[in-house]
């Protein structure tokens, strides 16, 4: 997932990654706490490489928040700042994140940026919400789709880690950050389409439509590589592929769809 600019699908399908988040999969590392390409200090602070923990790959970050009391503050930040969006042009964000600790807790604090590096106050919801993390033994994926607003140049990804209970000292793990432009396509909308369960969480899902008729299903990861094909009336087994977003492509009848399709 490293500097990827792609353009796929020539004939009615196009999917661009122009948006591409460089080092989201926290694989590169100018030494063991500093990832590549990420902000400077404190911009990105109290952060190390992991290499047991982690979602994919070989490395996450081990993220550790302040010991208190702490004349710093009670949270540290993990930012990056490289990937170039285009006004007008939806988007899905989206991370892991390992919160198995009572001493930590973790939000995104995600904004757009103009030309001047100045932040746009959009997406304050979705963005920079007000709830935090709690304590899963599991790996968990954050992930929101937004449209970029009129003067966004840049995307400013960040998640704070912070002090929770009385001592912090805590830990959160974070991976595999992206950001991409979703799947355009030029076809015909598919009558009555209903794709469930989304997420998907048992490694099945199904498509009902008002004619289910027997449809072509193609499944893309977020870099437009196909992943799965099939032929179905109703029932699509991905038990094979790993937990992600992935952009589900469905044709019936001569007439096409595209969905997002979570994985977990």
């Amino acid at each position: 997932m490293k500097k990827l600019y792609t353009l796929l699908f020539a004939a009615a399908v196009s999917f661009t990654a122009n948006a591409q988040l460089t080092n989201g999969n926290l694989e590169n590392w100018v030494d063991n706490n500093t990832p590549e390409s990420f902000s400077p200090a404190p911009y990105t602070a109290g952060v190390s490489k992991e290499a047991n923990i982690k979602h994919g790959g070989m490395f996450s970050a081990k993220h550790t928040t302040p010991t208190l009391p702490s004349s710093s503050g009670t949270s540290v930040k993990i930012q990056n700042e490289t990937a170039v969006v285009v006004p007008g042009t939806t988007y899905t964000i989206s991370y892991w994140y390992l919160d198995n600790d009572p001493a930590a807790k973790s939000r995104p604090w995600i904004y757009w940026l103009n030309d001047a590096f100045s932040t746009i106050p959009a997406n304050e919801s979705e963005f920079r919400p007000a709830t935090y993390s709690t304590d899963n033994p599991e790996w968990q994926l954050w992930t929101t789709t937004v449209v970029a607003p009129a003067g966004a140049a840049k995307l400013r990804f960040e998640m704070r880690s912070y002090a929770d209970g009385t001592a912090g000292g805590g830990v959160i793990y974070y991976d595999d950050m992206s950001v991409t432009s979703p799947m355009k396509v030029s076809q015909n909308s598919i009558n009555g389409l209903n794709v469930y369960p989304n997420p998907v969480t048992a490694g099945t899902f199904y498509i009902n439509t008002d004619s289910n008729d027997v449809k072509s299903v193609s499944i893309f990861d977020v870099l437009g590589k196909q992943v799965l094909k099939t032929k179905t009336n109703n029932a699509v087994n991905v038990s094979a592929l790993t937990s992600g977003v992935y952009i589900l492509k469905i044709t019936e009848n001569g007439s096409t769809a595209t969905r997002k399709l979570v994985i977990k």
